[in-house]
C-alpha cells in the first residue's frame, strides 16, 4: 500500500504542476498589453513547453493520439515549409528576385532563397511555439476529467474580471491603458488589450462560455408551480446560481459592445448561435437536417438583426482599406503560390505592393486576414491545409456535441462556438496573431478536441437537486373518494385536504432527500 502511494505521488503531483501552468498562461497572456512584447512570448513559451513536457506521461485513447498526431503533422509541415525558404539554393526557380537585385546594388554576395529574409523572424517563431505548446498543453490537461473542469472553470472568470475591468477602466481612466497613455481607440474599450478588435474577440469567447452554463443551468428547470419553487433549498441555490451565471454573460456581452469591434459583435453572435443551437438540438435529440434548417433561419434573422446595429449600420462590415488590402493580398499570391514569400515576411513586403492611391492610415504589420497572410507568407497548400484543419476541428467539435453520451456537451457546444467566432474573425482580422488571445483560443481548442475524441461515457445520473415537478407531478389520491368526501361534509374534505398536502411533503422529502430542511418544516406548518 505505502510503495502504491510513493509511486501515485509524484504523478499526481506532475499533474498539478501541468495544470497551473497551463491555468497561468490561459489567464495572464491577455494581461500586459496582450503579451505582445517578445519577452512575454519567450515567458509564456518556456512554461507552456514545461507544461506539454510534463503531459507527455498521459495516457491517450486512440481517437486521442489520432486527432493529436493529425495536429502535430499539420504543424511539421508548416515548419518544414518555413525552414525550406530560408534553405539558400535550394529551389532556385522560386528564389526571391529581391536578393539579385541586392547583389547587383550592393555589391554583395547575398546567397539566393525563397523567403525574404535570411533567417525565420523570431516574433513567427515564437508565435508558432505559442500555438503549438498552447494546444498540446490544453490537450493533455483535458485527459483528466477534473483539471480540465477547473481549467475550463479559470477561463470564465477570468475573462469575466477582464470584462469588469474594462468597463472600469473605460470610466474612470479613459486615457490610460493599464499605466501607459491610450494612444488609439480612445472612447472604445479595449480591456488590457492596445486593439479593440482582440479585446472583442476575448470577450466573445467569455460569453459563448458564461452563455452556455447559463443554458445548461437552466437545462435543470422543470415546470412547477409558483408557489413551491424556491420552497426546497436546493432550488433556491440553483435559481441564485442561474442568476450569476446570467449576469456574468451579460457583463461580457456589454463589454463587448462597448469594445465597437463590429467583426467582434458579428462573429460572436454566429458562434454562440452556434452553441445554443447545438445544445438544443442535443436536449431534443434532433436530426441534423432540423438543425441545420433552423440554424439557417436563425442565421437570416441575426443577419439582420446585425445589420443595422451600430457602426455595422453606419459603415458596413469593412471598410474600403481592407478590400484594398485584401486586393494587394490576392496578387501577391499569384506571384508566388506555391511556396509563398516567407515566414514573418508580410510587414516587409506589404510596402512594396501598396499602390500610391491606397488610403489606408498607419502601418500594416498584418493583412487583417489570417488565412490570406498565412497564403501570402507560406503558399497556398500550406493555407488550404490550415483551412482543412479548422474545418475538420468544428466537425469534430459539433459531431461529439450532438452525441448525448459525451458528459461534457455543454463545453464542447461551448468551444464548438468560440471556435466559429475565432475562425471567422480571424479572415477578417489579426486576432489570432495576438499571443494575449492565441493562447487561451489553442488551450480551449485543445481541451475541446481531447474531450471530443475521449471515450464516450454514460451520462451521470441527474442528482437530486434539481427543480421539483410539483405542479405536473400526479400525486397519490387521498383515500377517501370525492363522492364520499362530499357526502361526508367539511370535515371529511378537510381531513382528504390534510391527507393530500402530508403525502405531498413526503414526495418532496423523498425526491429531495431532506429530511429536516427549512422548506419541510415550512410545508408541515402550513398542513392543517
Amino acid at each position: 500500500m505505502k510503495r502504491r502511494l510513493r509511486s501515485k505521488f509524484p504523478v499526481e503531483t506532475l499533474k498539478s504542476i501541468q495544470l497551473w501552468l497551463t491555468v497561468a498562461s490561459l489567464t495572464l497572456a491577455p494581461l500586459f498589453f496582450g503579451s505582445v512584447d517578445e519577452i512575454w512570448v519567450a515567458i509564456w513559451a518556456i512554461l507552456l513547453s514545461i507544461s506539454t513536457l510534463i503531459g507527455t506521461t498521459e495516457t491517450l485513447s486512440a481517437t486521442q493520439r489520432q486527432v493529436l498526431f493529425a495536429f502535430i503533422a499539420v504543424a511539421s509541415a508548416y515548419a518544414l515549409v518555413a525552414i525550406v525558404q530560408v534553405a539558400p539554393h535550394l529551389i532556385e526557380d522560386l528564389d526571391d528576385p529581391i536578393w539579385k537585385r541586392a547583389n547587383e546594388l550592393l555589391g554583395v554576395n547575398a546567397l539566393p532563397r525563397i523567403s525574404s529574409r535570411a533567417e525565420i523572424p523570431p516574433d513567427a517563431i515564437g508565435r508558432f511555439l505559442l500555438l503549438v505548446t498552447s494546444f498540446v498543453s490544453g490537450f493533455l490537461v483535458a485527459t483528466s476529467r477534473r483539471n480540465g473542469d477547473l481549467l475550463i472553470r479559470f477561463a470564465r472568470y477570468s475573462i469575466l474580471v477582464y470584462a469588469i475591468y474594462g468597463m472600469a477602466a473605460l470610466v474612470l481612466t479613459p486615457d490610460l491603458l493599464l499605466w501607459a497613455p491610450k494612444l488609439a481607440y480612445r472612447g472604445s474599450l479595449t480591456a488590457t488589450f492596445v486593439n479593440h478588435n482582440t479585446a472583442a474577440t476575448l470577450l466573445g469567447v467569455g460569453t459563448i462560455l458564461w452563455s452556455c452554463l447559463t443554458y445548461q443551468s437552466l437545462q435543470s428547470l422543470r415546470y412547477s408551480t409558483l408557489r413551491l419553487l424556491l420552497l426546497v433549498p436546493s432550488n433556491e441555490r440553483v435559481v441564485f446560481r442561474v442568476i450569476l451565471h446570467s449576469a456574468a454573460a451579460l457583463a461580457c456581452f456589454v463589454a463587448l459592445l462597448l469594445t465597437g469591434s463590429r467583426g467582434g459583435l458579428i462573429c460572436t453572435a454566429l458562434g454562440l448561435l452556434v452553441a445554443i443551437a447545438l445544445m438544443v438540438a442535443n436536449r431534443l435529440k434532433l436530426r441534423l437536417w432540423y438543425v441545420a434548417a433552423s440554424g439557417a433561419v436563425a442565421l437570416a434573422l441575426t443577419a439582420g438583426w446585425l445589420s443595422q446595429t451600430g457602426r455595422i449600420g453606419s459603415e458596413g462590415l469593412l471598410d474600403e482599406a481592407r478590400w484594398s488590402v485584401y486586393e494587394y493580398c490576392l496578387a501577391a499570391i499569384r506571384q508566388r503560390p506555391l511556396l509563398g514569400a516567407g515566414a514573418g515576411t508580410f510587414a516587409d513586403l506589404f510596402p512594396s505592393l501598396r499602390a500610391s492611391g491606397f488610403n489606408g492610415w498607419g502601418v500594416w504589420d498584418y493583412a487583417h486576414s489570417t488565412i490570406l497572410e498565412i497564403a501570402v507568407e507560406m503558399g497556398v497548400p500550406i493555407a488550404a491545409m490550415v483551412v482543412v484543419a479548422a474545418t475538420a476541428s468544428v466537425f469534430i467539435l459539433v459531431r461529439a456535441a450532438l452525441q448525448p453520451k459525451h458528459e461534457g456537451g455543454s463545453s464542447l457546444a461551448a468551444i464548438a462556438g468560440i471556435a466559429v467566432l475565432s475562425y471567422l474573425h480571424s479572415t477578417v482580422d489579426f486576432s489570432l496573431q495576438i499571443p494575449g488571445f492565441l493562447i487561451p483560443f489553442a488551450v480551449l481548442l485543445g481541451y475541446g478536441l481531447a474531450r471530443a475524441a475521449s471515450d464516450p461515457t454514460s451520462p451521470r445520473r441527474v442528482r437530486p437537486h434539481e427543480f421539483i415537478a410539483v405542479g405536473t407531478a400526479r400525486m397519490p389520491e387521498p383515500l377517501e373518494s370525492a363522492p364520499h368526501r362530499e357526502a361526508a361534509g367539511p370535515m371529511a374534505r378537510t381531513r382528504g385536504r390534510s391527507l393530500s398536502w402530508r403525502r405531498r411533503v413526503a414526495a418532496i422529502e423523498r425526491r429531495n432527500e431532506v429530511s429536516d430542511g427549512p422548506a419541510n418544516r415550512l410545508l408541515r406548518a402550513w398542513v392543517p
